[in-house]
């Protein structure tokens, strides 16, 4: 079985020790450390295996904060050491460092970022000097502290657009569900990671940036570029073309679905919408909103443009079917 590349797997393994993995790059450390044999040389001899057991077993309880009274005897080794701490594991079969268990790690921080649905974009400046704006409704954290060790960014819903200061020793990182990971060293990019839409759509202003999944590198993109990823088949388009400055609280979209439309509406309005997902789900959208473009009105262009029929009351907006 051939083995993933390797700054791929020092990579999720730093992932993996801050508790950020996503399911889909468990997998691949879970097929990786699998594909070791049980028997064969790692260590310089059985001694030192033992021994290299025993401090790895004393270790990974103390830091999980809690030691059995009793282990099943037949539990596979493997098995429980990859549950209990797979990232430790790994690194000591790996070969390329020697964990010292002696210290105990101080759990990973985060600072929390949240823009109110139906506010305008937020303006937020990290502690290195990156910049980033907010589409309201969106939602990211960032690494606590932030700069000199570590500039990682976890997109949990929205978007997001960052200007990302250079000079730093540290590269700056974006991830997003699916696996998805951009990392830069100074450029201005946009990332959108809307929950139940179904896809993330990576952007360059100015600059270069690496996107990649749990697997493999997808693409470098340069101004102008942009990567659209499909969650499901895990498929990558590349595109070239003007990308779209929404900071400014315009939006463009291009083929969006109604799920889409519906998340725009309820991020920029404050408003909760409600559809059969089956009765829109062949309808796709090209249209423009101005910043100052009420809600009324958008929703009349949506129903120029689709027929749609609805109803607007108390927060709450209902498509209650399509005119032919």
């Amino acid at each position: 079985m051939s083995h993933p590349d390797k700054s791929l797997i020092d990579r999720l393994l730093e992932k993996h020790a801050l508790g950020i993995c996503t399911e889909e790059e468990r997998a691949v450390l879970d097929r990786w450390y699998a594909s070791f044999p049980a028997e064969g040389r790692v260590f310089e001899d059985e001694a030192e295996r033992k021994a290299t057991r025993e401090l790895m077993k004393a270790g990974i309880f103390e830091i999980i904060g809690t030691m059995p009274a009793a282990m099943p005897e037949k539990r596979p080794v493997r098995r429980l050491y990859w549950q209990v701490a797979a990232a430790i594991l790994l690194l000591i079969v790996a070969g390329d460092v020697f964990f010292s268990l002696r210290d105990k790690p101080a759990p990973a921080s985060y600072a929390t970022v949240t823009a109110p649905a139906g506010k305008q974009v937020m303006h937020v400046q990290l502690p290195d000097g990156s910049v980033m704006w907010l589409e309201p409704g969106s939602r990211l954290r960032y690494a606590d502290p932030f700069g000199k060790n570590s500039r990682h960014v976890q997109m949990l819903d929205g978007r997001a657009y960052f200007s990302v200061a250079p000079g730093a020793s540290a590269p700056f990182v974006v991830s997003a569900p699916g696996g998805i990971e951009t990392k830069v060293l100074g450029t201005e990019f946009s990332v959108k990671a809307y929950q139940g839409v179904g896809y993330i759509q990576v952007g360059v202003s100015t600059g270069k940036v690496q996107v990649s999944d749990s697997t493999a590198v997808l693409g470098v993109l340069e101004a102008g570029q942009q990567i659209v990823y499909q969650l499901e088949t895990h498929k990558a388009t590349r595109e070239d073309g003007d990308i779209a400055d929404w900071r400014n609280g315009a939006l463009t979209m291009q083929n969006a679905s109604f799920a889409e439309v519906a998340r725009i509406l309820q991020n920029h309005y404050g408003v909760q919408v409600s559809y059969e997902p089956a009765m829109m789900a062949t309808y796709r959208f090209n249209l423009r909103i101005a910043a100052k473009t009420s809600l009324e009105e958008t929703l009349e262009m949506l129903k120029d443009l689709s027929g749609m029929t609805y109803t607007l009351s108390n927060g709450r907006v209902t498509v209650t079917g399509i005119q032919q």
